[in-house]
């Protein structure tokens, strides 16, 4: 089950993807800040690993540990401290080591990078090398607000995923159907 709300061409293109067996190496999904990128990669993360039929279930052991930010092939790259203003060449090494290694609990692995738009100029430049050389069984997907801010070349290599920002009868009909009479 998809959890992001209100991105059903998002949604379509992906579960499309799945079925036909022609899931794309690179993702790049765009969309201002809070508008369900993350939970978009964790779901589609969930669906390439999930062991049910109709994927993602959100109920077999791969979607749950994934859900729970435990899973062994599925990790977010993000900036590692607030300190940190930048994700750096070494998360992207680090990431490049992790990928030529085969799927440890699922059939894919899958490394989302958080605020795409922040890595170091070093590192985007390493992350074009996996970009240009994907292994089978990885799945990159870049989440960001600021499409401008990443290299033209990395841009090039993803399959671009427009997430639109939701009007507020729709977030308030989620958060109502989610939360019940508490947001009224």
């Amino acid at each position: 089950m998809w959890q992001v709300v209100g991105q059903p061409k998002a949604i379509t293109l992906l579960e499309r993807s799945i079925e036909m067996g022609q899931l794309s190496h690179a993702y790049l999904f765009v969309g201002p800040p809070h508008v369900g990128k993350l939970t978009l990669a964790l779901n589609l993360a969930q669906a390439v690993n999930c062991g049910a039929a109709a994927s993602p279930c959100g109920e077999c052991t791969s979607c749950r540990r994934i859900a729970a930010g435990k899973h062994a092939d599925v990790q977010i790259i993000g900036l590692i401290s607030e300190e940190k203003r930048e994700i750096g060449i070494e998360q992207i090494r680090e990431m490049q080591t992790a990928a030529s290694l085969p799927p440890y609990e699922g059939r894919h692995k899958v490394f989302i990078f958080d605020k795409a738009e922040l890595l170091s100029h070093e590192a985007a430049n390493c992350l074009l090398k996996t970009l240009e050389e994907p292994s089978p069984q990885v799945l990159l997907v870049l989440l960001t607000a600021r499409e401008s801010a990443l290299l033209p070349t990395i841009v090039s290599r993803c399959q671009r995923v427009e997430l639109r920002p939701l009007p507020v009868t729709l977030i308030k009909e989620a958060l109502i159907e989610d939360y019940g009479g508490i947001c009224r």
